[in-house]
């Protein structure tokens, strides 16, 4: 609680401008507000009022409520409310409240996070959206950190170029910029001045905010905040980087500099050493009249060979860092020593694997499956990727892969046998060609570099301006060269010239190697029949939709630990059972090791089982999205044509006036694609094709005479799904997205779909182990 308070100074209130605004307020219009709205990340969190973003899409876009049509009116009124400073002051302290987050930061230092209320929130953001350009503008002739993609990336590049170029001349000299606790230290009166004379359209907003103290609560304690910005406040970056620019434009003005460049408080200045020393005292004599205090310890000046100068105790403070061998900027290393980096992305890779090595505490393979995937694989690792050259991150990069595969190996097998190199190759995979999506570190960092430096090329060359870098460097060339080592049959000539690099180079260069990968498994490994036709398989329209499903145990979205782990064996073809033993459930069959018999089973659970809990989800989907259907309708002429009325049998799903205003019969049909299995002739995608053509034949004439349509729904165990089931999937999400502001989770319906499949067979699969393994 001290650290907390220490973060936030008292200090008297602070001083406003005292001439009038001219520029009129922003006016905020409902489409605006519904955006901003819908930009909130999911789950983001609430303030102390337990309001939510979610509260406010459910409220506007709840099904066919009567009070949401004029809910985003009123919304947007209040909103313009505030913008316009109409809001009682009195309320200024409530409105700006937030608790506090300490995050720990990697000095071992406090991040104080304020996680203000969502209607604050979105008033900031909706100002955000309206001069967040125009002021990316104002700044971005040395500020990269306000409204600018890829801007730490592009400094990063554009120093390390700098250096490539320039790191023989020894009169020169590399800062690297720290200031103590500048957020929260940032005077008030600055930036509240800078925005009433660059953005005054939003000026009410940010005074009514930050012109008295706000109350910040840390469990239930409450002291009141009366310095600097509140970092989780969408304007904060705005106004520190507001304060800060008159700093940064003496500087420049008084200095003679080759690169300047800021992302947000961390400043990058590199020029003759005297040049730097100058722009350092700057920074050092009028930054605390703006709330900014050089921290001379954390502040480092470095360059690779030297003539002297810069070691004179009179040039540089006393006290301030001298690395010799490279220092750290914004999470990279700008330096030409290959040990300093590769032990800078080694110690990164470490960090990354220990967090993996918790994920068995959950107990959950479902659960450490998403986190795995989403938060803890290679992403932890990706910011290196991106701006380190490949071949330094070798280390770095197996150390990573070897965690990965560990954890992985632990989801799916738990110390068990059979997780062998092609269930790794498998499991490393895009989801899209069948794997888990679990990319490992050593297939990005393939193209991640040179994606990273061809996206941000644009931002590099600004940056570097007035440096006359303007070639291509040997760092870059090596990664070209590793890359087309790696991908000999794709052209990298456009990434050789910058003007003709395609627009999304990351995903141009992942799918061209991923495609190659998935080609040449056929020669990396000696597959079976079975294994090709499942690999084919697990490529299907939808197949790997299930594995991006949050458990939800309401809507059935959870699998026990067995049944995740048996889905995940049965698509990596892992051996589950004992060879030529009889089927447990039956006492008929042999089983196979991989569980082919256990999917064709006839007795419960069986593929029944499994097409009835497929019909309830899909039926329950329908409901949820406001469609009227009902199940096993008994509609007295669903027959086999060749059996007469004799068979007759209700429809699985009946969808009234779905189509034309006609009712729709949907019937349900679950398939194994590896059923007859040959050695050659496999066609993945053929068994639910014919499945779907023979219900057509079996029941659309008897549909159609008694004025019904017929929807034939088939799916396989891989979770692939027919043509006129991806149709029906379709409309239905739309008739959902129809009556839902929120943009998120385009494809959960398919999802959830997908999951179902899969926990029918997860079922199917598991009755029939071996008693100890349940």
């Amino acid at each position: 609680m001290k650290a907390l308070i220490d973060k936030h100074p008292m200090v008297p209130p602070p001083s406003l401008p005292s001439n009038p605004i001219v520029q009129p307020t922003i006016i905020a219009t409902e489409d605006c507000v519904l955006k901003c709205i819908q930009s909130f990340p999911r789950g983001t969190s609430c303030g102390r009022d337990g309001m939510r973003a979610q509260h406010l899409l459910d409220a506007i876009g709840c099904e066919g409520s009567v009070s949401s049509s004029g809910l985003l009116t009123a919304i947007t009124r209040v909103v313009n409310l505030w913008l316009e400073g109409l809001c009682p002051k009195v309320l200024a302290e409530f409105v700006a409240s937030a608790p506090l987050t300490p995050l720990l930061k990697p000095d071992n230092g406090i991040r104080p996070i304020a996680v203000g209320g969502i209607w604050r929130r979105l008033v900031s953001k909706v100002a955000m959206k309206k001069v967040g350009k125009e002021m990316a503008q104002y700044l971005g002739d040395f500020q990269f950190g306000v409204g600018t993609p890829n801007g730490a990336e592009a400094v990063l590049h554009s120093a390390n170029r700098f250096l490539s170029s320039f790191h023989e001349d020894g009169s020169m000299a590399l800062l690297t910029v720290d200031f103590t606790n500048a957020f929260n230290m940032v005077d008030r009166s600055t930036f509240l001045q800078q925005v009433h004379q660059h953005c005054p359209s939003i000026y009410r907003w940010v005074q009514f905010l930050y012109a008295q103290p706000a109350r910040l609560y840390v469990g239930s304690e409450c002291f009141g905040a009366t310095t600097g910005v509140q970092q989780g406040d969408p304007l904060g970056p705005l106004l520190f980087a507001l304060a800060l620019h008159p700093l940064i434009l003496r500087v420049q003005e008084h200095c003679n500099l080759p690169f300047h460049a800021w992302y947000l408080d961390d400043g990058t200045i590199i020029g003759n050493a005297v040049e730097v020393a100058k722009a350092l005292d700057i920074i050092n004599t009028e930054g605390p009249s703006l709330g900014l205090h050089l921290n001379i310890k954390k502040t480092e000046v470095y360059w690779p060979s030297c003539d002297g100068l810069k070691v004179q105790d009179d040039l540089f403070p006393r006290g301030i860092g001298r690395p010799e061998r490279g220092v750290k900027l914004l999470g990279g290393a700008v330096s030409r020593d290959s040990v300093f980096i590769g032990e800078l992305a080694g110690r990164r890779a470490l960090t990354a694997v220990d967090l993996m090595k918790l994920l068995p505490c959950l107990q959950d393979p479902q659960c450490e499956f998403l986190l795995l995937r989403s938060c803890m694989g290679v992403a932890k690792l990706l910011f290196g990727l991106r701006t380190c050259q490949p071949h330094l991150m070798a280390n770095a990069v197996s150390c990573f892969d070897d965690g990965l595969r560990e954890a992985i190996e632990d989801i799916v097998v738990c110390g068990g046998s059979y997780f062998g190199d092609l269930q790794w190759r498998l499991a490393s995979l895009p989801m899209r060609l069948g794997g888990l999506g679990l990319l490992s570190a050593r297939d990005v960092g393939v193209y991640a570099f040179v994606a990273s430096r061809a996206q941000s090329c644009v931002l590099q060359d600004h940056i570097l301006r007035n440096s006359g870098v303007v070639k291509l460097d040997v760092d870059y060339q090596q990664a070209l060269e590793y890359l087309s080592h790696s991908l000999p049959d794709f052209d990298i000539g456009g990434f050789s010239n910058m003007d003709t690099a395609p627009s999304k180079p990351q995903k141009t260069l992942a799918n061209a190697l991923f495609d190659k990968i998935a080609r040449s498994l056929g020669e990396a490994f000696d597959l079976s029949p079975r294994q090709k036709a499942v690999i084919e398989c697990l490529k299907g329209p939808h197949a790997q939709d299930f594995l991006t499903v949050i458990p939800i145990e309401g809507l059935g979205q959870c699998m026990s630990a067995v049944e995740y782990r048996a889905i995940l064996k049965y698509r990596l073809m892992i051996p589950m059972y004992p060879e030529d033993e009889t089927c447990p459930i039956c006492h008929k069959a042999c089983m196979d090791k991989y569980g082919e018999h256990a999917v064709h089973c006839k007795e419960l659970p069986g593929f029944k089982y499994r097409h009835d809990w497929v019909r309830d989800v899909l039926g329950d989907i329908l409901r949820r999205a406001g469609i009227s259907a009902k199940k096993e309708a008994p509609v007295n002429f669903l027959t086999d044509p060749m059996e007469g009325r004799s068979t007759l049998r209700p429809a699985d799903l009946l969808v009234f006036g779905w189509a034309g205003g006609k009712h729709a019969c949907v019937d349900l049909t679950g398939v194994s694609p590896l059923a007859g299995l040959r050695d050659s002739g496999f066609v993945a995608g053929q068994a639910i094709r014919k499945a779907e053509s023979k219900k057509v034949d079996k029941h659309a004439k008897a549909c159609a005479d008694n004025q019904h349509a017929f929807v034939p729904f088939a799916f396989d165990t891989f979770g692939s799904l027919a043509p006129e089931a991806i149709r029906l999937l379709t409309r239905v999400q739309k008739v959902v997205h129809s009556s839902c502001s929120s943009t998120g989770g385009q494809g959960f319906v398919f999802n959830r779909l997908g999951f179902a499949i899969q926990k029918g067979v997860a079922a199917q699969l598991v009755a029939r182990l071996p008693a100890l393994l349940m």
